[in-house]
């Protein structure tokens, strides 16, 4: 099968490699697409706090199943399929509660174990996630990316009726103003890029602003940020808002008090070796 290795920044090859076995209660998959996520070009660009060369990338993808070891029941081959980039070990405390994001043993497909830039694919079963035989492939691939910006809504609480900003219409940030508008939520998206807030509006936002040239003056329910610089930001939430942020680098928070009495939720990933500090004085419950 062929393999697409990326063995240092900016340099990627493609090579042969045997198939891989699949092993009790695993599957082996066909991968139909990926995608290429905002961190695998972090990657490409030897940016990313957590990249390991060499490396197989892709952990936004389509499959269908090829075959199955033992043990696994409820998948045939042929049937479409995605899986959770997570590898988890199912026996820590964190898993055990349900936060496998923060196993003891976690790797992520493409960062250390191989991911879904190659022919053939072996994940564990309970990580497969089965999808509508109506989805094209390309759908399919987006699964994980839609997963995202629906669990930053679903932190973030109710939106129906309210006041949605989203800050970076990238594609994730996309996908959020879409989930918000689908929930019942009036949507603005801001951006720096032109060509961004057009995909945008295609996608049926109503409301874009291109951050340099425009501040929406209302005042806000919620936040939804995907961008790393959100200086700006806080002056312009309502009393009691809810603010999620999403980001793979540490973010930097300027308080405001026309916070109070709302929410903010903020998830980023942490370089090897950064020590963190928190001034809980500066926190008001």
């Amino acid at each position: 099968m062929k393999q697409a290795i990326m063995t240092a920044p900016g340099r990627i090859e493609l090579r042969r490699a045997d198939a891989p076995e699949v092993g009790p209660g695993q599957v082996r998959l066909r991968v139909r697409r990926i995608g290429i996520c905002g961190s695998d070009v972090h990657v490409y660009h030897g940016t990313h706090p957590c990249r390991s060369y060499p490396t197989v990338q892709g952990h936004e993808f389509c499959a269908t199943v090829e075959s199955v070891g033992e043990g696994v029941a409820g998948l045939a081959a042929g049937e479409k399929v995605t899986a959770l980039p997570q590898r988890i070990c199912g026996r820590c405390r964190a898993c055990l509660r349900g936060d496998y994001h923060i196993c003891d043993r976690l790797q992520v497909s493409g960062f250390g174990p191989a991911g879904a830039a190659q022919e053939l694919f072996v994940v564990d079963a309970d990580m497969v996630v089965p999808l509508p035989e109506a989805f094209s492939f390309e759908q399919g691939a987006l699964v994980e990316p839609a997963a995202v910006a629906a669990h930053a809504m679903a932190r973030g609480g109710e939106v129906a009726g309210r006041n949605v900003v989203v800050l970076g219409a990238g594609p994730i940030g996309n996908l959020v103003a879409q989930t918000a508008r689908s929930a019942g939520a009036e949507v603005l998206i801001t951006d720096l890029s032109d060509y961004r807030l057009d995909v945008a509006t295609r996608c049926g936002v109503a409301h874009v602003a291109n951050a340099v040239r425009h501040i929406a003056g209302l005042p806000l329910d919620a936040n939804v940020q995907f961008m790393t610089v959100i200086a700006t930001k806080m002056p312009y939430l309502g009393r009691g808002p809810s603010s999620v942020s999403v980001s793979v680098r540490p973010l930097r928070r300027p308080w405001r008090t026309s916070t109070r009495a709302g929410r903010s939720l903020s998830w980023a990933s942490s370089p090897r070796g950064r020590r963190w500090t928190w001034d809980a004085s500066r926190t008001a419950s």
